[in-house]
């Protein structure tokens, strides 16, 4: 009787790890901090070259540049690429291959990515971000400066080396804050301070 209890507990310590990986559909887990509250592993991924540009919004690039220029000099750090910051119209479509930083009150980057398995509904709110990658796009959107800035600290920790650039697996993101803002009349968003509530460290 005991050998038979070893015999099956044998087989399930060395079948468990064969058991996790389907059914993780084979992708290797995301080690993320904290840990957004929606992911959707796809196939594929995203290169990261020397002809990749990072595009922002007009009309948002005061406030969203410093999420862009985090996103450049992370890039630059871990390859030694200087990717090139370009503004893009409001609806207007950049070039494949292009890393879009992008507010969701744009009605095209809203469909895109609802058609793609991420919804922008009331759970993502002001400072939440929808984060989606495959072979062709790169798109990080936020409703707000403060969402951008977060999904951006997320795309940070995807990247990775993978020949002469870098590498973000095809991916599907929606995180928002566990704590609410609180509502301190005419006080200045503080992305630091949001990312202390998040438990993100401070970039």
């Amino acid at each position: 009787m005991k050998k038979q209890l070893l015999g099956i507990v044998g087989c399930a310590l060395v079948c468990a790890p064969v058991l996790l990986a389907l059914d993780s559909g084979g992708h290797p887990p995301l080690r993320l901090e904290p840990a957004p509250k929606e992911v959707q592993m796809r196939d594929g991924q995203f290169q990261v070259g020397p002809h990749t540009k990072i595009f922002v919004q007009l009309g948002h690039q005061s406030e969203d540049r410093i999420a862009a220029e985090t996103l450049a000099e992370e890039v630059e750090d871990e390859s030694g690429l200087r990717l090139n910051i370009l503004g893009m119209k409001p609806a207007g479509k950049a070039e494949d291959g292009a890393i879009v930083l992008a507010r969701l009150q744009d009605a095209r980057v809203r469909h895109f990515l609802a058609r793609n398995g991420l919804k922008a509904d009331e759970a993502v709110g002001e400072d939440g971000y929808l984060l989606f990658s495959d072979k062709s796009h790169l798109i990080v959107a936020a409703n707000s400066g403060e969402g951008l800035f977060y999904g951006v600290q997320t795309l940070r920790q995807l990247l990775r080396p993978a020949g002469k650039g870098l590498m973000c697996p095809a991916v599907g993101i929606r995180d928002w804050p566990t704590l609410q803002k609180s509502s301190v009349p005419n006080a200045a968003p503080d992305p630091a301070r949001e990312l202390a509530n998040r438990g993100r460290p401070p970039v």
